[in-house]
């Protein structure tokens, strides 16, 4: 229980705005944008992890974001240099990650599903859409203001956007059938019956 309570203490003492602001230099420089912040501990150790993506790409239907591995190390050392500068920014350790949303990447903002209309998403539901569905897995579709639309197997679900609780992009590797090979054997015969 105390573990509960000195995480719920450390959350509380970041602020958010003061890291946007120490990392924004940092990224308009990079030429990217920050698209997520995350404060989280994982076995112990607490993480700062930045998502960024390349500026201008806000409109674009590209889920990965344009970054290059080589674009979040550059990032992640001139923002780690940028929130050192802020002795009071991060009261304790920390370890600071830096990566593109992916293609599977959360989806947080109604931007977000507007600018991802057409591709396969995965939206989990704080209550069940009026099929009784809580979890749509689906084409993202237009929507009226305030509302998210997912085409279910040919289905069209909408849901308030304020019951979603969790959103993602669905990545799918589309597989093509392999190409028949003619045996050595068969181009064979057919070389010696045409003689």
């Amino acid at each position: 229980m105390q573990q509960a309570s000195n995480e719920q203490t450390s959350k509380k003492t970041i602020d958010f705005d003061r890291i946007r602001a120490a990392v924004g230099p940092v990224l308009a420089s990079h030429g990217v944008v920050l698209v997520d912040v995350e404060w989280f501990t994982d076995q112990g150790t607490w993480t700062l992890r930045l998502t960024i993506e390349r500026e201008g790409l806000q409109d674009s239907s590209d889920p990965a974001g344009g970054v290059s591995l080589d674009d979040c190390a550059d990032v992640s050392r001139d923002a780690s240099t940028a929130l050192d500068a802020e002795d009071d920014v991060i009261p304790h350790h920390y370890s600071l990650e830096v990566s593109s949303p992916g293609l599977e990447r959360r989806l947080k903002s109604l931007s977000d599903f507007r600018r991802f209309r057409s591709k396969l998403a995965r939206v989990k539901l704080s209550r069940p859409a009026p099929d009784g569905q809580s979890l749509l897995r689906g084409e993202l579709a237009e929507a009226p203001d305030d509302k998210i639309a997912v085409i279910v197997d040919g289905k069209r679900i909408e849901a308030p956007f304020a019951d979603v609780v969790e959103a993602r992009l669905v990545f799918e590797l589309v597989t093509q059938p392999k190409k028949q090979k003619q045996s050595a054997r068969a181009g064979k015969s057919k070389q010696s019956g045409n003689r």
